[in-house]
């Protein structure tokens, strides 16, 4: 027997990957909703369930859960679109799924008897995938009124997530830290094969020498934490190797401020290794005049 009824408005790379995850532990996803009724219809192909749907109102009548995977500056305006609605909203619960908004911004439906609570993975998801695991093992954002939550819970423990109950004044930091780990990462990254295409090598052959550095490191992060994965120059307090390296960065872009950030970064744990007093001053005074 399937679980709740599911629909999901805004069903593209989250979206699609979230409907796919729940449709394989049992919940009945109903109406799928898309700007494009041809990526609703994609989606609806990948879970394999579901009604694709132009209308908003009509891909959200029929469930008893409904998620609302749009962007951040839409989540209002769906909700507010949703309660005018003559959908009865007792007893139904309603997630957005945005890291940094409050449960807050669902409030037409909650007044209209919704429970309500954001309900964000803390994962990536740069396309439409049909991969379950990317669900599982993963931490989930959670906040809002206690009967949504139990909910949440509920549904994160089916996926085999790890549930993270935040407050409203969290979540801005709590965002930022997600941000900074993917989206912040994964540019550190293009920015390291670019200092290597600059210098000739394609765009791949620059992935294939660093990508298993860059692998290494998170392993070293997994098994024996962030500070002690650090390793470099800043924190072995190599002044005139961190001197070449700033005059060898283009002196135009972010360049110099990227690796002087990191630097600086790097530096608050080198005192802790043994590092002398000295040697910090003198590095984080380099970094600062760059």
């Amino acid at each position: 027997m399937p679980l709740k009824s599911v629909s999901i408005i805004g069903a593209g790379k989250l979206g699609a990957s979230l409907g796919h995850a729940l449709a394989r532990k049992g919940y009945d996803i109903k109406g799928l909703f898309c700007r494009r009724l041809s990526s609703a219809r994609e989606s609806a192909r990948l879970i394999g369930r579901g009604k694709a749907t132009a209308g908003v109102v009509r891909a959200a009548r029929d469930a008893d859960i409904l998620f609302l995977c749009v962007p951040d500056d839409s989540v209002a305006k769906t909700a507010a679109l949703l309660a005018a609605s003559s959908i009865d909203w007792r007893g139904r619960t309603v997630f957005h799924s945005s890291g940094l908004l409050p449960a807050r911004a669902l409030a037409p439906l909650r007044e209209k008897g919704a429970f309500t609570a954001s309900f964000h993975p803390i994962q990536t998801f740069a396309r439409k995938e049909a991969r379950p695991d990317l669900f599982k093992g993963i931490g989930y954002g959670l906040e809002g009124d206690a009967e949504a939550l139990m909910t949440a819970g509920k549904i994160v423990r089916r996926l085999g997530g790890r549930a993270l109950f935040l407050a409203e004044a969290d979540k801005p930091l709590y965002h930022a830290a997600c941000v900074l780990c993917s989206g912040g990462a994964a540019a550190l990254l293009g920015s390291a094969f670019a200092l290597l295409e600059s210098r000739g090598l394609g765009e791949k052959e620059a992935s294939e020498v660093l990508l298993p550095l860059a692998q290494r490191t998170l392993q070293n992060v997994k098994e024996i934490g962030a500070g002690p994965a650090v390793t470099g120059p800043f924190v072995r307090g190599d002044v005139r190797t961190v001197l070449v390296h700033l005059r060898a960065l283009p002196a135009k872009g972010f360049w110099r401020d990227l690796y002087a950030a990191l630097g600086r970064r790097s530096l608050e744990t080198s005192g802790k290794r043994g590092l002398p007093p000295q040697a910090i001053r003198t590095l984080r005074k380099i970094l600062e005049d760059r």
